[in-house]
């Protein structure tokens, strides 16, 4: 009985150590992603996880769902078609037609720039072509033969069994286009030494990774978004080191570099983000992170963003097209400027510039009645004047005042100073100024595209308000006036809000935007299906083949009525926090189901 059951036993032991050994060898066998390849002193990167996935999220969000509509998608084949045969000629460049190129990506892509022990950094660049390695190769072949031509030498070294192809060019500096070609991947570069360091890191070798840089991983983390979505794309830069690399062997660069302590910019320790299309919730999410060091001196000290109170005011508009509002500490943000100009100029010497470029032609002081009356919070609304034209969406900049009724005193002296260029219009007991601006003397062809400036200054409630467009100002003005018409009353706005306090991650915005992609993409509605602009297509049409090539797409394939694009977009909104660790921004638009 004892021996039956050790008979039974080992054959299933022994198939479970194969299993594992199995399973082991397989993960030993798989290729290392693009990090945990390129060299630790990667300057730039950017990165596409997995292309036919990006290409498939792509199609989930709303400009693919558009773009697929039945009443839609034959304009944009029309456009395509016209674009392939626009393209014709590259295919003798390129060794392959548009369409095969555009298909080689079946994996992974990364695009980076990388520093050697010496001289000036390298371009590299990884494709997983999988069955595609074929179109790839006729595109190789072409770049070999255009560098023969230049009198290029081909060589073909072995990397401990793996052939990496060497094409160099004559003369004192390293100029090489060397490649690998290995499980369907190609790994190409401008320097053959950084292409077998990667291969070192595929094969297990001993070598730093991008993937050990603390500065790359932190920021990583920062911007990894949803564990159960990670982003389709993201990217790096060291923006100190590759200036150090590329200002290398300069004496003018050598110059700069040694100014970047003075100008406090050695502290800044590298920018990096990511990209999310079609997740659960969201039709897109951009993460970008700023990493500084602590304490901050010199130009990053002047970015004084703090957090703070960002609900829309009462005179901003419900149907506004985007709302933007941050709280900025101006004075911290004046005295560093001074520091740092002074410490340029010499003592005083930002005094004395704005004292001759600002203070004296205004005849106002600009520290004492210009800067200390600003309160911090700073407002810009956009919106849409119709009928559509090119500069239709007007803007309108609120500056919170600390004293309005004595910056009211510090307004008239401004007006005073430019006699007979403003005029004081009256809107339901409120005051305000219309400048006035010298119109145009060409009435050209482009002119009814073109909305005439009409810009306008007011103090409202404890604001300074500047608008572009005396129409907007009177609009904010009369929203004021009632009791539920501003924007924070707004569902939608109340929906980008709550998201906005989920995202921040219990960290108090600095920044805060709402933006409606519809008002803006109707403005260009109506500008393609406007009049004026399909006679200005037409004329140009014969003599472009770009113009001509829309005008016959949209004389054939016309646009379908707004609903239909309209009902796949969804609002959306961003902020941007200040930590210790830097400035975090992040961004979003809501996916409409």
């Amino acid at each position: 009985m004892k021996i039956d059951f050790c008979r039974t036993l080992v054959p299933h032991w022994l198939t479970a150590v194969l299993s594992i050994a199995l399973i082991c060898q397989s993960a030993q066998a798989q290729r290392p992603t693009a990090p945990r390849l390129l060299p630790k002193d990667t300057l730039l990167y950017l990165r596409i996880a997995d292309m036919p996935d990006l290409i498939e999220r792509f199609q989930e969000t709303s400009a693919g769902r558009i773009s697929q509509d039945e009443q839609v998608r034959p304009l944009l084949d029309h456009l395509w078609g016209s674009l392939v045969e626009v393209a014709e000629p590259l295919e003798d460049l390129l060794g392959v037609p548009l369409q095969d190129l555009l298909s080689i990506p079946q994996g992974e892509t990364c695009l980076a720039l990388v520093a050697p022990e010496t001289g000036f950094p390298a371009v590299v660049l990884l494709i997983d072509a999988g069955d595609r390695m074929p179109a790839l190769d006729k595109v190789l072949e072409q770049a070999e033969f255009g560098l023969f031509q230049q009198g290029a030498v081909r060589t073909v070294q072995d990397l401990d069994g793996t052939e990496m192809v060497v094409n160099a060019l004559p003369g004192g500096q390293r100029r090489e286009m060397a490649f690998v070609q290995r499980d369907g991947t190609l790994i190409l570069g401008s320097n053959s030494q950084v292409i077998q360091s990667m291969i070192d890191a595929w094969d297990g070798r001993p070598t730093s990774r991008l993937s050990e840089n603390t500065n790359f991983t932190a920021i990583m983390k920062r911007c990894a978004g949803d564990e159960k979505e990670p982003p389709q794309i993201t990217f790096f830069i060291d923006p100190l080191e590759l200036t150090k690399r590329i200002a290398r062997g300069s004496l003018a660069g050598q110059a700069v570099i040694a100014l970047l302590p003075a100008l406090g910019l050695d502290g800044v320790r590298g920018l990096g983000g990511s990209v999310a299309l079609a997740t659960e919730q969201y039709d897109n999410v951009t993460h970008v992170h700023l990493m500084l060091d602590s304490p901050r001196k010199g130009v990053v000290e002047i970015l004084a963003l703090r957090g703070g109170d960002l609900t829309p005011e009462p005179w901003v508009p419900a149907d506004a097209v985007s709302y933007t509002s941050l709280n900025w500490d101006f004075e911290t943000s004046y005295n560093a400027l001074r520091t740092l100009f002074d410490a340029i100029r010499g003592e005083g010497a930002l005094d004395r510039e704005v004292n001759r470029r600002v203070s004296d032609p205004l005849g106002i002081p600009f520290e004492q009645d210009l800067l200390a009356a600003l309160d911090g919070r700073v407002t810009i609304v956009s919106w849409m004047v119709r009928p559509a034209r090119l500069n239709s969406r007007a803007n309108l900049l609120g500056l919170k005042l600390k004293d309005p009724k004595a910056f009211r005193q510090t307004l008239q002296k401004l007006i005073d100073q430019f006699p007979g260029q403003l005029e004081r219009q009256a809107l339901g007991g409120n005051e305000y100024w219309s400048i006035r601006v010298p119109r145009p003397t060409n009435d050209g062809p482009d002119r009814p595209l073109l909305r005439e400036p009409d810009p306008a200054i007011a103090i409202l409630d404890d604001y300074l308000l500047l608008s572009d467009s005396s129409e907007l100002l009177k609009h904010a003005m009369v929203t004021r006036g009632r009791v539920s018409g501003s924007l924070a009353n707004e569902l939608d706005y109340k929906l980008i809000a709550s998201r906005i306090r989920r995202q921040a991650g219990g960290d108090t915005p600095g920044m805060l935007a709402f933006d409606r992609p519809e008002e803006s993409l109707r403005l260009l509605y109506e500008l393609a299906t406007g009049d004026t602009t399909q006679q200005q297509l037409r004329s140009q049409a014969d003599n472009n083949p770009f113009f001509g090539a829309l005008d016959g797409a949209l004389r054939e394939n016309p646009l379908p009525p707004f609903a239909v694009i309209a009902r796949y977009l969804a609002p959306g909104g961003s902020l941007i926090t200040n930590d210790a660790t830097g400035f975090h921004y992040t961004s979003f638009t809501l996916r409409r189901q």
